[in-house]
């Protein structure tokens, strides 16, 4: 360790310059990452709804239709006539309207009026529109916003994949341009330097840019991960750097030069920042055990942005501070941080009804935080969004309206019909086009025009394309997601398959559900073996993660006490990210708690502890805090502002369970920490002593 923190302080130009290398090539290996915004391509290949994608793929050249266009007409023959104009558009491969239901050449008064209404209602023309994959989703969508005018309005798959894209773009840099000042306050009030909290920052986000240009590596990465990745890199990363400045700090007057100091801290602190590393690494990568492949994506960025964070705190933050260390010094100001002492104090006299009002709290939070409603989803569009807008326009007029489509063994068509007339007294569905309903069952393919064959016939199967009024993601849906599958499986018990929104929500419910004990027990397990390797005992990492777990039950028992639904991704992905992020604070407190138990009777002990980890861990804390709620408050992606309250919330319920509980808690297992230890006993003064 001494031979490195040496090699450090003898070549800081070598370091520098490497890093700046290394900084100039991740730009450009970021802006070479792709963002992927379909949350069903990262379900498991097993999956069903996934394996129907697939053979959808393989046996039709369209999509699954992605769009929903309403367009103000004047009578049936204007409403044709925009069809045609529409199909006319080379982005859009097909579009379906009433024509393809019944003959509109028939008055449409005595035709079926539930079908009718589905495609033409109140002077509006409704027509169900796929839009290749040739053009990226933002692109295609002001193409046809172009083509409709102010007329027009838009709904569908395509609509929530480009606003998400929109919204990613624009708002990563409003979410740092609020995060970034927030720390950065933080910083200025508790340093001792107007120049060291630029020092912490550009060290951190050295880390970030090698982090997000490495990404490179990937490929691509989700939508949910270029969001969050940066800002959580940031806040659970920058209490590494205080650390070692404070440990420079106080080796400074201990010795013969700046480098000697740095050499001494570095030394010193490289241990507890391994540790604290090593935790919120594990924490991270157990995401990676998920089956639903967001988790393996995030997991992999956020635990290789903590090796980078560590790397450049290690290397290059030295060189920065010994390189700039007369600026540093000359901008020297008064300190604003207090010492804490009284909150030692109080933690220490309130820290026996602390432990026990947390010990009963422990179970009902438990119990609450399994029995949130969730969603799987993207969640709803911004409040006051045009997508918002449109959304409720179109629903005004023909009510919900969520695509499903079928695959079915191909010349089955007398079974077919028969599906279709048993899929048509569920109250849900609206309408069903296929090839039996266009045609009927006895005429051949070649009747129908190659338009329509193409879209509803191929080799092997016939597609049929089902429209039912229900929410994208509810309760009913998923029910009559099942009753569909059912269904299907009695007349077509092998071959078919099913596609759409719907069903791949179902999947995902049940693949993420599935994943919640074992990334949560795998990062428990992960971050339990670190702290008892660390502190040679099996007392502190129980101590450690009841701490931090305790913090997450209530934290995600508060949506279920506010009746408000919660998404389940940012559910799974909190229970991990909060305890890999903030257990760190828990292992400084317990550091500091063994180190005063030298000399100090444990009440006192725990006392000098809280005050001093307080001091410490309060400016990272608040960081964390304020990176989640800049996402909370900027985000219009509402799984991403939903994890980021969460985030900011857990992050200020872990600080106060490890500045009150676990003092107290130390204290009263004060016997158990001598004799529970493994290696080298530990020597705590008057171990025997109540006092």
């Amino acid at each position: 360790m001494h031979r490195l923190a040496v090699w450090i302080t003898k070549h800081k130009k070598t370091i520098l310059f490497a890093f700046l290398i290394l900084m100039v090539i991740s730009v450009f290996g970021f802006l070479k990452v792709g963002v992927n915004y379909d949350l069903a391509s990262y379900l498991p290949q097993d999956t069903d709804s996934t394996k129907a994608l697939n053979a959808m793929r393989d046996a039709f050249d369209s999509e699954l239709p992605n769009l929903q266009v309403m367009l103000k007409v004047t009578d049936v023959a204007d409403a044709l006539s925009k069809k045609h104009r529409l199909e006319a558009e080379p982005y859009i491969s097909d579009v379906i309207w009433l024509d393809d239901q019944a003959d509109v050449a028939t008055p449409l008064e005595l035709q079926d009026q539930s079908v009718v209404k589905s495609f033409y209602a109140e002077g509006f023309a409704l027509y169900t529109v796929t839009v290749n994959d040739d053009l990226k989703e933002t692109e295609a969508v002001e193409l046809i916003r172009q083509h409709i005018g102010e007329d027009g309005y838009l709904a569908g798959q395509l609509i929530e994949t480009a606003s998400a894209q929109d919204a990613v773009k624009s708002e990563m840099t409003g979410i740092l341009l609020i995060a970034v000042p927030i720390a950065l306050v933080i910083l200025l009030v508790t340093s001792s330097s107007w120049i060291e909290p630029l020092l912490f920052l550009v060290t951190i986000s050295a880390g970030v840019l090698l982090n997000f240009g490495s990404n490179i590596i990937l490929g691509d990465v989700s939508f949910i991960t270029q969001s969050v990745a940066g800002v959580l890199q940031l806040a659970v990363t920058m209490d590494y750097t205080i650390y070692l400045l404070h440990r420079f700090e106080e080796y400074r007057p201990l010795s013969s030069s700046n480098e000697e100091a740095m050499q001494k801290a570095i030394v010193k602190s490289l241990p507890a920042i391994s540790a604290s590393a090593l935790t919120t690494f594990f924490g991270f990568l157990a995401l990676i055990f998920m089956r639903f492949g967001i988790g393996s994506d995030l997991g992999i960025v956020l635990a290789k942005g903590v090796v980078l964070s560590f790397i450049t705190v290690t290397l290059l933050l030295p060189v920065l501070v010994l390189m700039l260390i007369r600026v540093i010094d000359k901008t020297r100001h008064k300190s604003f941080w207090p010492s804490f002492k009284r909150l030692g104090r109080f933690s220490a006299r309130i820290g026996t009804v602390a432990v026990i009002v947390a010990l009963i709290v422990a179970y009902p939070a438990f119990r609450m935080s399994r029995q949130n409603a969730f969603q799987y989803g993207m969640g709803d569009f911004a409040k006051g969004s045009i997508e918002e807008t449109d959304l409720a326009e179109i629903r005004a007029r023909f009510g919900r309206q969520e695509q499903m489509v079928m695959l079915v063994p191909n010349n089955e068509f007398a079974i077919q019909a028969d599906l279709v007339k048993s899929l048509n007294e569920l109250p849900q569905i609206s309408s069903i086009i296929d090839y039996t309903t266009l045609v009927g069952r006895g005429i051949p393919a070649d009747f129908l025009p190659e338009s329509d064959r193409n879209m509803l016939i191929s080799e092997k199967y016939s597609r049929l394309i089902l429209i039912a009024d229900v929410e994208p993601e509810s309760e009913e849906t998923f029910a009559l997601a099942e009753k569909i599958r059912l269904i299907t499986a009695e007349h077509f018990p092998e071959g078919s398959h099913l596609v759409g929104q719907s069903f791949s929500l179902v999947d995902m419910r049940d693949t993420i559900q599935r994943d919640d004990l074992i990334v949560n027990g795998l990062a428990i397990l992960a971050v339990a073996l670190v702290i008892m390797f660390t502190f040679r005992t099996f007392v502190l990492p129980v101590l450690l993660v009841l701490t931090i777990e305790i913090s997450i039950w209530i934290n995600l028992a508060i949506p279920y006490v506010s009746g408000v639904s919660i998404a389940y991704i940012g559910y799974l992905v909190i229970s991990t990210v909060q305890l890999g992020a903030t257990v760190d604070y828990a292992i400084l407190m317990s550091q500091n708690y063994l180190d005063s138990r030298q000399h100090m009777k444990k009440w006192e002990a725990a006392s000098v502890s809280a005050a001093k980890t307080a001091r410490t861990v309060i400016p990272p804390a608040l960081i964390l805090a304020g990176a989640g709620f800049a996402l909370y408050f900027v985000s219009t992606l509402s799984v991403v502002s939903e994890l980021g309250l969460v985030l900011g919330r857990g992050a200020l319920i872990s600080l106060g369970m490890v500045i009150f509980f676990l003092p107290a808690a130390l204290a009263l297992s004060d016997r158990a920490l001598s004799t529970l230890s493994f290696g080298k006993k530990r020597a705590l003064k008057g171990v025997h002593d109540e006092n």
